[in-house]
């Protein structure tokens, strides 16, 4: 009896304690000073248990189309880059400041970690508290399994390769947008995917 009065008497203190502390705001949720390492290790961790968990049964199409690496690109460059940078670009200023910082989607050491359906997952549902928002609200599967596609070639990519991507992508954009507009149909802003260089 006394063990368990004692048992009890302990998770009281415990409850209590924490209690005091979360309301006392002496934790520095700023994002400019770091998790305390324990913390970083226990949301680290839940993190990644939930995202192998989540994302079981998740069947990777085949992703070596070049359509879907190249309309993965306009994706990536137009949303994910902003935050993660890209081969020779660095994140926008605002993402500097995020906390966490949003992680190398060009690193090795990311791709050997973390498979196509983890990266599905993440894309589609996002992570809370970290800045990566759900682009399942607003994407398709196919057009977020198109990112993964290219996610995948991002690592193999130097910077003067990105960048010739890019100098292409915007001249056919702007090819589309001159025949339209002698079509009169407008100018509005257009992707055309006609394979990336050196995709084939």
């Amino acid at each position: 009896m006394k063990v368990f009065a004692g048992f009890i008497l302990t998770i009281v203190v415990i409850i209590g304690g924490i209690t005091a502390f979360v309301f006392s705001g002496f934790y520095n949720v700023s994002a400019m000073v770091p998790h305390w390492s324990i913390t970083s290790d226990i949301l680290e961790e839940a993190r990644d248990q939930s995202i192998s968990y989540h994302s079981k049964g998740i069947v990777a199409p085949s992703l070596k189309d070049p359509k879907m690496e190249d309309a993965g690109f306009h994706h990536f460059h137009d949303t994910c880059r902003i935050c993660h940078g890209a081969p020779g670009i660095a994140s926008s200023e605002f993402a500097q400041g995020l906390y966490p910082r949003p992680p190398d989607l060009a690193s090795s050491d990311l791709h050997r970690e973390m498979n196509d359906p983890k990266i599905f997952w993440i894309i589609k549902n996002g992570l809370k508290m970290t800045g990566m928002p759900s682009f399942g609200v607003t994407h398709s599967d196919q057009e977020i399994w198109d990112m993964v596609a290219f996610i995948d070639r991002l690592s193999t990519l130097q910077p003067d390769q990105y960048n010739a991507i890019v100098k292409e992508a915007d001249q056919r954009d702007e090819q589309h947008n001159e025949s339209e507009e002698k079509a009169g149909h407008g100018h509005g802003p257009h992707h055309q995917h006609g394979g990336l260089p050196g995709s084939s």
